[in-house]
Order: C-alpha cells, then structure tokens, then sequence
C-alpha cells in the first residue's frame, strides 16, 4: 500500500524551500506543500479545509479556523516532545510586557465545552487548537544613509514609519495583522493618535488612526506595499523605500545582497508573532499517523535549525542547541558577537564575524514585544477600512 500524501498550506516564512527539502529527505511520506500569503492561507484554511491536511500559519488566525470547525484538536499525547514546548513569553524569567489577550497563549487549549482557552481543561495529556513552532519579534529596517537625518541622541521608534523626514519611501506589508499594529504603535509614538491597546483597537481608535493614514497615502507617504518577505527584499533593495515594516528573513536576505540597512530595537518594543501547525477536521486514518509524524518533526533539531538561520525562534529549544554550531547558538540565541562569518539560508553570508544581533539575547528581545500580531475583535471593521486604505 502506498503511503498517502501529505498535504500542507503555508506561508513562504516558515515553508522555505530549505525546510521543504529537509522534510521530505527525512520523512517516508510524499508531501505536497503550497505556498500562499498570509491572508489566503487564511482563507483557504476556513473555508477549504478539505484541501489540506496541515495549516501552518500565524496564532492570530487559530481563532477563526477553530470557530469555522476547519481544524481539530491535537492529541498532545501523541506529541513526542510536547513537555519541552515552550510559547514565546514562557520562557522561564521571561516576562512580556504585551497585553495577554492577544497572546498565543490565551487560545492554546481545547476546553470540555469544545472552547478555546489559556489553560489545560481537564485531566490527562492535553488537546491544543495549535502546535505551536515558531516565533519572533518584528520591527522595521532602514537604509543606513537615513542616520544622516537623525539626531545622535535620538532613539529608534516607530514614529520613524509616519516621520516626513521620509515621505513617499516608506513601504507596508499588505497583511492588516501585521500592519495595523504595527501603524498603531507609529501613530501613538508619533503622538497623532491616543490608541490604549494597539492590539485591540475599539471602532473609535480604528477611525482616528485612518484618519492619519488616509491623510499621508494622500500625500503620498507611502510607497507601494509588499504581499510576500519576497517582495519586501525587491522593495527595501531598489531605489524607492528606504525604510518600512520588514521580516527577519528579508533582512538578513538582504544582508546577504550587501545591502546596507540597519534592523531597528524600537523604544516602544516590538511586535511579536507565533506560528505553529494545525489538523485538518478532515484528517484521520493513515493521514493523520502521517499528519502526526510531521508534528513531530518539526520539534526536533533540522527544522529549528533552519528557523533560527533566517532569526526566528523556536518553541523546543533543546534540539537546536544540539543541532546549530556553538557560534551560530551565541549569535542567534544568546546575543553574542558573531565569533564567525555566519551563513543564511542559503550559502550567503548573512552575518558577518563580530556583528552583534539588534535587542540582545532571545529572552531580553521577547521581553520587549509591546503587542501581537492578531485578529482583533474589531477585526471585520478593521478589514474594511484596511480595503479602503488600500484602495485609496
């Protein structure tokens, strides 16, 4: 009997075509991976869950797949390294400063009354929406060249995304998730607009903050916007953008080109983000021994290896220490200077001997997420002004 083929939707950010090819070297199961943005993927995992058998994408849309019924609930049982899974922010003497709401944590586990909840319900290994896998804090890059127009004593912030110092080359994920957060967070350092929780907006803060938006697009303050970590290096490595809302693997892609920029450690703190993977309500029999051996390997060492190349993190960490070299460990996870030239993904140098990553050590940069990225309550308000933003 053949073995049945896995099938699994994702994101070019955590799909690379290193994890892809590592994956199907190590495992005995063919495995058809498709590659969409983030808001597809969404898309396709609530309304096409018979499409799939794995939704790997952001925390932010568990939520929604688990009300639509497209997903079921992981058996933790089954999860071989499930008592070493650590979500960011639970790091032990890790505390984040960002509201908990909107934290990975608060949707992790099926309840007896088939809800979503913060903590385990019930005797016995647990059932989770999500396995969670890997995260990061984001920020926004910059050209070097822009320090000309920076006082020596001023701190990076977000503000710098809405600051006419820069006007018309600053550029914007197209994905409101991100974006939204994170343009609440500019416009209240900025001081433009009283946002109380940037990760949960009311209607009333959503229509001032567009307000300002509307007003710069206007005026041109925004170059064009990316879809893709792709299309953010094409932006950030051309003449137009010169500074803009940018992932870890775009930066250190870019790094590699020889492009000149800078990451920022804003004083406002980050945006953080969690990933993880989820069961199609449709898997069962042999997909889902499949389904369940793919879980498990994405917590063992080459996956976390191959995340931690491109900066991200990942939520067991004891099989990376043993996987990476000793200088690829101090670097990435511990904040130390580079002892050695460091590649990327791919053969590129992506960091060179003696740099020092942006924020410091792993738990001190997790520390400072000031919001996540999230699927606010608002969200439905939120979309439709993000559309006429777009649109404008």
């Amino acid at each position: 009997m053949s073995c049945p083929t896995l099938r699994i939707i994702g994101t070019g950010s955590t799909l690379t075509k290193e994890l892809c090819s590592a994956a199907r070297a190590d495992l005995p199961f063919p495995i058809e991976f498709e590659i969409l943005d983030g808001p597809s993927c969404m898309r396709r995992g609530v309304l096409r869950p018979d499409t799939y058998d794995i939704y790997d994408q952001w925390f932010y849309s568990l939520d929604v797949l688990w009300t639509a019924g497209a997903i079921q609930a992981i058996d933790t049982g089954r999860i071989k390294r499930w008592s070493e899974v650590r979500l960011a922010g639970q790091m032990p003497g890790v505390a984040s400063a960002a509201g908990q709401a909107s934290a990975p944590s608060a949707q992790l586990f099926v309840q007896r009354d088939g809800t979503l909840g913060a903590r385990q319900d019930g005797d016995g290994p647990p059932r989770i929406g999500m396995l969670p896998t890997t995260y990061n804090v984001d920020s926004f890059a910059y050209g070097r060249e822009l320090l000309d127009d920076v006082a020596p004593d001023e701190m990076e912030s977000w503000a710098w995304l809405l600051d006419d110092r820069w006007h018309g080359r600053c550029t914007l994920s197209l994905d409101p998730a991100g974006s939204a957060v994170e343009l609440a967070l500019a416009a209240r350092a900025a001081g433009l607009v009283d946002v109380r929780d940037p990760d949960d907006l009311t209607i009333e803060e959503i229509d001032a903050l567009f307000q300002v938006l509307m007003s710069l697009k206007r005026r041109g303050h925004f170059t064009r916007f990316w879809g893709t970590s792709e299309d953010s290096v094409a932006l950030m490595a051309g003449t137009n953008a010169v500074i803009g809302s940018l992932w870890s693997p775009a930066y250190y892609s870019l790094r590699g080109m020889g492009r000149d920029i800078v990451y920022a450690a804003p004083r406002e703190g980050y945006r953080g983000w969690h990933s993880g993977l989820c069961l199609s309500s449709n898997v069962e029999g042999e997909k889902s021994e499949a389904a369940y051996a793919y879980l498990n390997w994405w917590l063992e060492g080459t996956p976390g290896a191959i995340m931690a190349r491109q900066g991200y993190y990942a939520s067991v960490v004891g099989t990376i220490r043993e996987t990476l070299s000793q200088a690829e460990w101090d670097y990435w996870y511990e904040g130390k200077p580079a002892a050695e030239d460091l590649p990327g993904l791919s053969s590129t140098i992506a960091v060179r001997r003696g740099e020092i990553r942006e924020g410091g050590n792993y738990m001190n940069r997790v520390a400072r997420i000031s919001a996540w990225s999230t699927v606010m309550p608002e969200h439905n308000y939120l979309a439709r002004r993000w559309r006429e933003f777009l649109e404008l």
